[in-house]
C-alpha cells in the first residue's frame, strides 16, 4: 500500500510529490469512461478510511526526503475530497511542506459546495477541478456520477466556492471523442467558467487506457477545440507526434487578432506558428505590444 508516490515531473505542475487519500481501492463518486481505474461501484462515502496518524507519518516522511519539489499534490484513487479528514490533514501537512512548494488538490468539484469542503480547500495554495461538459447529457456519459449530483448542483458548488475563494482555482477539462467533442458541450462551460473566473484551464484527451472502450482526440482536433475557450488561459498537453497540420505564417496584426481570442501558452506558440511568425511574437513582446503572464508554472503570450 503506497500512500505517497513519485516525486514525478509534470509540465504543468513541475515536480509533484503525490500523496493518495484512498490507497486501498478505488472510492469515487463518479465511475469517467476515460478513467485508467477498473469499474468500482460509486460510493458517497469513503468505506475504507486511512487513519489520520498514517497519512501524516507518510506524508511526514516523505517531504523530509524529498524536499526539491515544486508541488504536494493530494489526490485519491477516486475523489480526494470524500475523506472524512481532509481539512484536518491539510492544516497538519501544511507547516511542513517546503517553503519553495505548493499545495495543490485534484478533485471532480462535485463536493464543492459542502461548507466542510470549502473551508478545507480554502488551505490549499491551488484547487483543481474537473468539468467535463457544460451539457448534462454529455456530462453525464462521460463522468456517470452518482444519481444524485446533477450538473447543475455541482455547478452551483463550484461557484459558491469560486465567490469565496482567495487561492488560484483551475480546471481540467478531458475531451472523449464522440461524447462531449462538439460546441453544444463545450461552449455553456466556457461561459461557466467565465463566469467564476477561473484562472487556467487545462484541455486534455485520453492519454492513458481507458476502462472503457472510448477514444482519444487527435493534438489537431484538440487544438480546434481550444479555439472555442475565447478569452480564456488555455493550456495543452505537450504534443506527442507531429501530425499533419501547417503551420500558420501571420503578420503583426493577426497575431494581436488571435491573442485577443486567448491568451496561448509559449510552448504552444511552435505548434500554431511557423518560424518567422514565432520571431514576430518575440519581437514584440520586445516591443511590449504583447505580454507574458505566468499562471501556475505555466507561461501565456497574452495582450
Amino acid at each position: 500500500m503506497n500512500i505517497v508516490f513519485g516525486p514525478i515531473i509534470s509540465r504543468r505542475f513541475g515536480i509533484s510529490l503525490g500523496v493518495d487519500l484512498s490507497p486501498y481501492k478505488k472510492q469515487c463518486n463518479f465511475d469517467c469512461v476515460y478513467c485508467e481505474l477498473s469499474y468500482a461501484r460509486r460510493v458517497s462515502s469513503f468505506e475504507q478510511i486511512l487513519p489520520l496518524s498514517d497519512l501524516l507519518k507518510a506524508t511526514k516522511d516523505a517531504l523530509n526526503i524529498h524536499k526539491n519539489i515544486n508541488y504536494l499534490t493530494i489526490t485519491a484513487n477516486g475523489e480526494p475530497t470524500l475523506y472524512p479528514y481532509l481539512e484536518e490533514f491539510i492544516n497538519e501537512i501544511k507547516p511542513f511542506i517546503p517553503k519553495n512548494a505548493k499545495s495543490l488538490i485534484l478533485s471532480n468539484g462535485s463536493l464543492f459546495g459542502e461548507s466542510k469542503i470549502q473551508r478545507a480547500l480554502g488551505h490549499f495554495d491551488v484547487v483543481k477541478f474537473s468539468l467535463d461538459s457544460g451539457e448534462s447529457k454529455s456530462f453525464k456519459k462521460v463522468d456517470r456520477p452518482l444519481k444524485n449530483l446533477s450538473l447543475e448542483s455541482i455547478k452551483k458548488g463550484i461557484e459558491s466556492y469560486a465567490k469565496i475563494r482567495q487561492n488560484m482555482l483551475i480546471c481540467e477539462v478531458l475531451i472523449v471523442k464522440d461524447i462531449n467533442d462538439n460546441e453544444y458541450s463545450i461552449l455553456p462551460l466556457v461561459e461557466f467558467l467565465k463566469e467564476i473566473k477561473v484562472d487556467r484551464i487545462d484541455l486534455s484527451t485520453i492519454d492513458r487506457p481507458p476502462a472503457y472502450n472510448v477514444k482519444a482526440l487527435s493534438y489537431m482536433q484538440l487544438q480546434e477545440i481550444s479555439k472555442l475557450f475565447k478569452g480564456l488561459f488555455v493550456s495543452l498537453p505537450q504534443r506527442k507526434q507531429m501530425d499533419n497540420m501547417e503551420l500558420l505564417s501571420l503578420s503583426k496584426d493577426e497575431i494581436l487578432d488571435l491573442l485577443k481570442k486567448r491568451p496561448i501558452d509559449i510552448k504552444e506558440i511552435y505548434n500554431i506558428l511557423d518560424e518567422s511568425s514565432v520571431a514576430l511574437v518575440k519581437e514584440m513582446l520586445g516591443e511590449k505590444k504583447i505580454s507574458i503572464k505566468t499562471m501556475g508554472l505555466i507561461d501565456f503570450y497574452t495582450l
